[in-house]
């Protein structure tokens, strides 16, 4: 019997069609709470590894993580069946510290030959933590405990063989995603163990994994949600300040929505074509390679809850900061359209969100902190029938004063029609606004591929 079979990509996006109630019909795990059961049909088997052997007396401290860890796993539901999971808990013996998933809490979605063959293998490893190897040198589960951030990859194939030692074992039981997330302690904040998982089917994103694993987790006083922070560290009242901003802008001119974006910081590893590259929180194919924005976590002020749909909407996608209306103004200062459902699903993949909840004209503009340095771009949807946006324009002069803290973007006229399509605006590191950017800002473009309507109301500043 062949073990092959076709693998089709799966989207997290549908999963948003399922309720509380229909969600009992996703694959939940068949947890293994020691591992002993994986060896029962076969006795010959051995958990002794590498000179490390589990200890009849058990650190409470241990167990009581493992224990949480169980109960987290009972509480995961997946997409597809065919799907692993593993916790790797940190030891030490002597002066070692070793990562082991032996007597630890395993799982999948479902008894297969192939996945329960691989998981026996897994518990022959013991990985050695030393702080003076190099990371690249190192498992995936090492790095991610060691740099205390995750690491995934849509396809197991372009990992190197030095970067992950169980490719070839993964590869011939026909596994090809992968994903691995440190677990902290939500108090003390310190690294517990790596959660580990595979996947047969090909996904081009692992954010629903993700967060199915962080509100588990949640549950239980544990946490990995470092994975998603927003994309700016926010001091003290500055946000509370811009989204008095947002309200005062929104409620003088009676704007239906205005929110902040601003760019994601580099949280995650991902293995792609053989290199493993920093990204963003987004763990969506579409991010690698690119410096994305993002409005986690950041003010936005709705004066219709009928638009906190299309808010959550762009809250679960990230924007590339080289295109687009956001992006055109983090490079330029401002930029204004009058119909975003009519740009391409490239330059704003929000278009049909927008159409959905009845948005159209947009001004979007940068908004610098004189405090942080942080750069935010502050995007305002207009009504159908304002005509003019200078106003808007002015109020945003005078909010944003000398006093204010902030200090406000290019408010000049602009005429966007006049620029040609193979234009570029490369920017260096001082748009990014994130540190942890900064050495690849010059990477950052952004390309007007759109010509603006001739009669956009910005040309009406120029009088």
């Amino acid at each position: 019997m062949s073990l092959s079979r076709p693998i089709q990509p799966v989207s997290s996006a549908y999963l948003s069609s399922y309720g509380s109630g229909e969600s009992k019909y996703l694959p939940h795990l068949k947890v293994f709470e020691k591992g002993e059961e994986l060896f029962q049909s076969d006795p010959s088997q051995s958990t002794i590894t590498g000179g490390y052997e589990p200890r009849a007396n058990v650190d409470p401290l241990n167990q009581n993580t493992q224990d949480k860890i169980i109960a987290a796993m009972k509480q995961l539901i997946f997409r597809k069946e065919h799907v692993l999971v593993q916790f790797w808990s940190p030891h030490v013996v002597g002066k070692q510290k070793f990562l082991t998933n032996i007597d630890q809490p395993s799982g999948v979605g479902v008894i297969d030959e192939r996945l329960l063959s691989f998981m026996i293998n897994s518990k022959r490893k013991v990985l050695v933590v030393e702080d003076e190897s190099e990371e690249e040198d190192l498992d995936p589960i090492a790095r991610v405990f060691t740099r205390g951030l995750p690491e995934w990859t849509c396809d197991i194939t372009s990992y190197l063989p030095k970067y992950f030692p169980q490719k070839a074992s993964a590869i011939h039981f026909d596994l090809s995603g992968y994903l691995a997330l440190p677990v902290f302690d939500s108090t003390t904040q310190l690294c517990v163990g790596v959660i580990e998982i595979l996947t047969s089917s090909e996904y081009p994103d692992f954010a629903y994994e993700v967060r199915q694993v962080c509100d588990a987790l949640k549950k239980q006083n544990l946490t990995c949600t470092r994975v998603f922070d927003g994309p700016a560290e926010n001091i003290p009242n500055e946000w509370d300040k811009i989204w008095g901003i947002l309200k005062s802008v929104c409620d003088d001119h009676s704007l239906p929505l205005a929110q902040t974006w601003a760019v994601s910081p580099f949280t995650t590893f991902v293995s792609y074509d053989t290199i493993i590259n920093q990204c963003c929180s987004s763990f969506d194919a579409k991010c690698i390679g690119k410096i994305c924005m993002s409005t986690v976590r950041l003010p936005f002020y709705a004066r219709n809850k009928n638009l906190w749909r299309f808010q959550k909407a762009c809250r679960e996608r990230h924007l590339d900061s080289s295109r687009g209306l956001v992006g055109k103004a983090l490079s330029r200062g401002s930029c204004f359209r009058e119909d975003v459902t009519k740009l391409s699903k490239e330059e704003y993949p929000l278009g049909h969100n927008a159409h959905m909840s009845g948005l159209t004209s947009c001004f979007a503009i940068l908004l610098q902190s004189v405090e942080s340095k942080a750069k935010y771009v502050l995007e305002f949807f207009l009504p159908s029938d304002m005509e003019d946006v200078s106003h808007v324009v002015q109020t945003l002069k005078r909010i944003t004063g000398v006093d204010s803290g902030f200090v406000l973007g290019d408010t000049s006229p602009m005429d966007f029609s006049d620029i040609s399509d193979s234009e570029s605006i490369v920017t260096d590191g001082s748009h990014i606004g994130s540190s942890a950017n900064e050495s690849i800002g010059k990477r950052c473009a952004a390309t007007f591929t759109h010509d603006e309507e001739a009669s956009s109301p910005l040309k009406k500043l120029k009088k």
